[in-house]
């Protein structure tokens, strides 16, 4: 027993003939009959008496078509709803992200596109620990480094270089650094997930490691720029993060020759096919907002 056959039994009792039910479906005759033939085989009962200028229902047809007819109904308006709901630019976009991301990345972009679709809202959830998050949870995920599951769709939004930095402040009051063995005689602004600085010059293909004891340290990027603000310290940070700062000359970069390496953030989601147009609407805004920003 199929769907369509049971609705269109519906539509052929609800017409009162064949040949009105074709009008209305556009479907052939001699189609609806096989469809409703092929029901009452699948059923092993008669529903309809055909005659030559109407038809009538038989009594298990009546009460079939009574219980039936509103299952059907509720059945089609149920997967219109859902349609409209998934296909149409509106509902709830669930994003999940990185703390660092969400604080550093997302806020301003979340908002500019609230302001540009009104119908749709943002549920967003941060976490710290990247191998946590799990997309399955959210419609859409905001990472960096690599992913494990190649089944996911990760598309870079920008790429960002680890680079030293510190206030004018701090500068001026401390110790010069000339060379990387400098920073040992400074007080380091360190993230727990990179206590140790492998920093390299390029020019020279020189690499150094820099493990001294941070006088600082936090997992959330913004407290560690807030206390470089501050003139507390010397700080590695993603350049993205901390450029207009860099420009409003609030910190200023510390041996600007030498650097870590680079890291990539993504955004991250299940499949291409099928999916709800508010969140194409969301993937495309993130791409183009990062392009026009120059943030890659």
């Amino acid at each position: 027993m199929k769907l369509d056959d049971l609705n269109l039994f519906r539509i052929i009792v609800e017409n009162g003939t064949f040949t009105a039910a074709s009008r209305k479906t556009q479907i052939p005759v001699a189609t609806l009959t096989r469809h409703i033939q092929a029901l009452e085989d699948s059923l092993n009962i008669r529903l309809l008496n055909r005659h030559a200028r109407k038809l009538t229902l038989t009594d298990a047809g009546t009460k079939f078509y009574n219980e039936t007819s509103p299952l059907i109904h509720l059945a089609i308006e149920t997967a219109e709803n859902i349609v409209d709901e998934f296909k149409g630019a509106a509902g709830k976009i669930r994003i999940g992200a990185s703390t660092n991301l969400a604080n550093n990345f997302l806020e301003e972009l979340l908002f500019e596109f609230l302001k540009e679709h009104s119908s749709i809202s943002i549920d967003l959830q941060v976490c710290n620990d990247n191998e946590q998050m799990d997309v399955m949870d959210w419609d859409v995920m905001f990472t960096t480094g690599s992913m494990k599951d190649s089944s996911l769709i990760a598309r870079k939004i920008f790429t960002s270089k680890l680079i030293m930095v510190a206030s004018p402040k701090y500068l001026e009051s401390s110790k010069p650094v000339k060379e990387p063995i400098d920073l040992h005689q400074h007080r380091l602004l360190k993230q727990k997930n990179r206590i140790r600085w492998s920093i390299e010059n390029k020019d020279l293909n020189q690499h150094v490691v820099i493990a001294g004891k941070p006088s600082f340290v936090s997992s959330e990027m913004n407290a560690i720029k807030s206390a470089c603000l501050d003139n507390t310290g010397i700080a590695l940070l993603p350049d993205k993060f901390c450029y207009e700062s860099l420009i409003n000359k609030q910190l200023i970069q510390v041996l600007p020759e030498w650097s870590q390496n680079d890291i990539e953030s993504y955004i991250v989601y299940n499949h291409r096919e099928n999916q709800p147009q508010k969140l194409k609407l969301f993937i495309d805004f993130v791409i183009r907002y990062t392009q026009k920003r120059k943030l890659d």
